[in-house]
């Protein structure tokens, strides 16, 4: 009998910052559940992955201020889920980057494109902008849009849909796993 694994997206925290200054900030809407579980019971389900398309869609507002948007997994362990339970004792604790993530819009203006493994929160996967500060300008619906712009006013641009695909392979110790992914839009100062 096959034992399952079970892959919990629990919590995505989602932060900003804004300037002190009223005239400057940035902010998102959330549309989502809390949470999802990626079940895998099936040997094809371990093998070609289980996709989870929209699984919470991103609205951004940046009033007067450029912006960054990045990702990345908070777990205990930095590069492990974080283990809820396990059912045997063979096999190895899932690696995060089995989680990969997608961000589109209308416009396309991620600086990443397709499917991506999701990465620890110290070393961050950029959607829009850079670690580096000032990054230049771009307009909408340039890919890179960092410009102020209302997901209500310009929807190609500032209205993310993310995607989660899991594939696991074999090999993993049969249990119950999560993951926090952190979702974190800057203003870029």
């Amino acid at each position: 009998m096959l034992n399952s694994v079970r892959l919990f997206f629990v919590v995505m925290v989602l932060l900003f910052m804004g300037s002190l200054c009223r005239a400057q900030s940035v902010s998102f809407a959330l549309k989502t559940s809390p949470s999802i579980n990626f079940d895998f019971n099936t040997v094809q389900k371990y093998v070609s992955g289980i996709t989870v398309m929209n699984v919470c869609e991103l609205n951004i507002e940046a009033v007067g201020a450029q912006w960054d948007l990045y990702v990345g997994a908070s777990t205990t362990v930095p590069g492990l889920w974080d283990v809820n339970s396990v059912y045997a004792i063979g096999g190895a604790i899932p690696s995060i980057n089995i989680m990969q993530l997608q961000f589109r819009n209308a416009s396309n203006t991620s600086q990443v494109p397709t499917f991506f493994p999701i990465q620890d929160i110290l070393t961050p996967t950029y959607i829009i902008g850079t670690a580096l500060a000032p990054d230049a300008a771009i307009n909408c619906p340039a890919t890179g849009t960092n410009q102020a712009g209302d997901y209500m006013v310009s929807t190609g641009c500032y209205k993310f849909n993310v995607d989660m695909k899991v594939i696991p392979g074999l090999g993993l110790q049969s249990g119950s796993y999560s993951m926090r992914i952190d979702y974190i839009l800057v203003q870029d100062l």
